[in-house]
């Protein structure tokens, strides 16, 4: 089940601190820039509509219903959809799922985390949620300041995408918030709403109507402070990645290239980070975990993909480390309280999983304790959770658990298997 107010939401604004003013300085700042600076005027909600419809050549439906939201009223807002669409246990799922790939702190209140970045981060969104639909901005003004047109430019477009494809309804709710697929998804979303929103920027700069010939405007990702990074890249790679990948699909064919793109979206992070593939029609391949242990109940599954693969690693931005991802899977156990996770992931090439799997071994050396070798596994860690990680012929497989005797059960299994 994936809340679509985590992904859809817009964050460009820097941090903001529950309880300050809703137009604090700096908003105030920004406003005052836009105005006498690019020559932003007043504008209804109508012309904002007609506006993004005329830059990204799609017509609107049907009008898109506008309210304004306080800080106060913001926070209870998405206390409301956490609710409805990311309950506990779900968190708790997720949660359990990263501590076990090493991608969170054992302890970590995840849901609370994703909430109070959103509360801090958050300036505008479109609820595309069943009897909803409709935009919000973060205003105690409630008015269309400069900066709100901005942000409502991205919204809008949105609000577009879902009238033509039930954004609601695109991925089945078992496919999660960290999941390659929804991350493939959301970076078409949220990569066609940012380049819009740049054209609605460059429309007021002189010449800016030559803007998307020009390349685009580059607008930098806002830090999201506080985050573990697999929640940063989460939040905010959608944004960055998204936009370059719709570039290139611009760069085909122009608004009606993206517009297809819709009804014919990415499958996995790795189409997204290397457009020529997405082009080129090149599909992960498909995966699974064979294995079950004899006791648990399965809590999560999914494909980590190669987004998320880089976050494994630690990459700094490039990636090369998970560069030619081929597909993988991974299934979560919850075994009376404690957790196992058994992930496989094959290559393009026997090289490009060697250099992943060098890449991830250095990662979990630096966890406390010596190594020790297992068969073909070598294994890591020696407080709660452990790794076993091993590789062969372009394939890398990965179990960790916090519980000793699943740990070895499967790793039995593994060397039992030719």
């Amino acid at each position: 089940m994936s809340p679509p107010f985590l992904a859809l939401a817009l964050i460009l604004a820097g941090p903001a601190q529950a309880g300050e003013p809703p137009e604090d300085d700096a908003s105030e700042i920004v406003n005052v820039l836009l105005s006498t600076v690019l020559g932003f005027r007043e504008m209804t909600g109508e012309e904002l509509q007609r506006e993004v419809a005329d830059i990204g050549g799609v017509a609107f439906r049907r009008n898109v219903p506008l309210e304004f939201l306080d800080r106060r009223g913001l926070a209870a807002y998405l206390a409301e959809v956490l609710d409805a669409e990311y309950p506990e246990e779900r968190a708790q799922a997720d949660a359990r799922t990263l501590v076990a790939f090493g991608l969170l702190e054992p302890g970590t209140d995840l849901r609370s985390l994703r909430a109070r970045l959103l509360e801090q981060n958050v300036a505008g969104f479109y609820d595309d949620r069943p009897g909803k639909k409709r935009l919000y901005a973060v205003s105690g003004e409630r008015r269309l300041t400069p900066a709100n047109q901005l942000i409502l430019s991205h919204e809008l477009r949105h609000a577009l995408q879902d009238q033509y494809l039930d954004v609601h309804g695109m991925l089945d709710d078992s496919v999660g918030d960290f999941d390659d697929r929804r991350l493939a998804l959301l970076s078409l979303l949220e990569g066609d709403a940012t380049l819009l929103m740049q054209q609605f920027l460059l429309r007021r700069l002189p010449g800016g109507e030559r803007g998307a010939e020009l390349g685009g405007l580059p607008l930098p990702a806002p830090p999201v402070e506080g985050a573990p990074p697999v929640l940063r890249d989460q939040l905010v790679l959608p944004y960055t990645a998204g936009l370059d990948f719709i570039q290139a699909v611009w760069k085909r064919g122009g608004w009606a290239a993206v517009r297809s793109a819709w009804d014919h979206p990415p499958v996995s992070t790795e189409q997204v980070l290397h457009p020529s593939k997405y082009l080129a029609g090149e599909m992960p391949r498909p995966e699974s975990v064979v294995y079950a242990p004899p006791r648990g109940r399965v809590i999560n599954e999914g494909v980590l993909g190669e987004m998320l693969a880089r976050t494994l690693l630690g990459d700094d931005g490039e990636g090369g480390g998970a560069a030619g991802w081929g597909g993988d899977a991974f299934r979560v156990w919850d075994l009376s309280g404690k957790t196992l996770l058994v992930w496989r992931a094959v290559w393009d090439t026997p090289a490009e999983g060697s250099a992943f799997a060098r890449g991830l071994r250095t990662r979990l050396a630096a966890s406390p304790g010596a190594s020790e070798r297992r068969g073909s596994f070598e294994i890591f860690g020696t407080r709660g959770f452990r790794f076993a990680l091993a590789e062969r012929l372009g394939e890398t497989a990965l179990v960790s658990s916090d519980d000793p005797s699943a740990l070895d059960a499967a790793l039995a299994w593994f060397g039992s298997v030719p």
